[in-house]
């Protein structure tokens, strides 16, 4: 229905390379359009497919995916504050005493936007289901929270973007480049990031994250974080060494080490 593919996690630039690498592999993609009817011959047997211009593809298989929307059948008439999901607070408790809620059914906190949302993703599920659990267990522990996050490999092409894929308004700056399917970009707000795209190489992509997540002033070398070599030794002295140490071991607030996002192989 839109105009490029993965439209969620990709801009516009690295829809297009993906593109490019499907249509290598003989996939005919068709943007801007939806299908108005499925077609059948025979009872249970599918012909084809009408597009919403009227075109007819003829066909003898429809896989339908539109998204992704919690169930909410079960708790509706429960009382539990719900928006697009079940709305948990930092230590995914629900809105009645002794309820959790985490997963793609929790609409939690999420650090870029400051508030929360609805992050349909597992590293994010795998957190949160760990945090629900030591609060019911007795212990206090708290979400740091999570965000928009794909890791992934389509028709042989590396993708990765969490956060923000295009700026809402002109107050964030964006910073990219591109070589051949090596596409990078980085989405800034007041010095700090607050989203990235990364296909083809991605080797360092990790590194940003957590840059990201710790929400580390990145402003004096905001264009090496897009360079072929970026790596630890752009970082500053205190940034560098947090990142050298074990999570564990790393000095104040919200550090994380050398944690990478989960990568979630979809096959070639």
């Amino acid at each position: 229905m839109k105009d490029w593919i993965l439209n969620t996690i990709l801009d516009k630039e690295a829809g297009s390379l993906e593109a490019m690498a499907m249509g290598l592999a003989g996939v005919n993609i068709i943007t801007g359009h939806t299908a108005a009817r499925i077609n059948s011959n025979l009872p249970g047997e599918v012909s084809g497919v009408t597009l919403d211009d009227g075109r007819l593809i003829h066909c003898e298989m429809v896989v339908v995916a539109i998204g992704v929307r919690p169930r909410l059948d079960t708790v509706v008439e429960s009382g539990l504050k719900v928006n697009r999901g079940i709305t948990v607070d930092r230590h995914m408790a629900a809105s009645a005493p002794d309820v959790y809620a985490c997963g793609d059914v929790a609409e939690a906190y999420d650090f870029i936007i400051g508030g929360n949302r609805l992050t349909p993703v597992w590293p994010n599920a795998y957190n949160g289901g760990r945090v629900a659990g030591l609060n019911m267990a007795g212990q206090t522990a708290e979400y740091e929270g999570g965000t928009a996050m794909n890791s992934l490999k389509y028709f042989g092409l590396h993708i990765v973007s969490a956060g923000l894929v295009a700026p809402p308004n002109d107050s964030y700056e964006t910073i990219t480049k591109k070589i051949d399917s090596a596409y990078r970009k980085v989405i800034l707000r007041n010095g700090r990031l607050a989203g990235l795209v990364f296909t083809g190489d991605i080797e360092k992509s990790g590194i940003v994250y957590n840059l990201m997540k710790d929400g580390a002033d990145v402003s004096n070398f905001k264009k090496a974080l897009v360079a072929d070599d970026f790596g630890l030794a752009y970082l500053p002295k205190n940034l560098r060494q947090a990142r050298l140490l074990m999570p564990e071991e790393a000095a104040g607030p919200g550090v994380t080490g050398l944690e990478e996002p989960e990568v979630l192989p979809v096959g070639d």
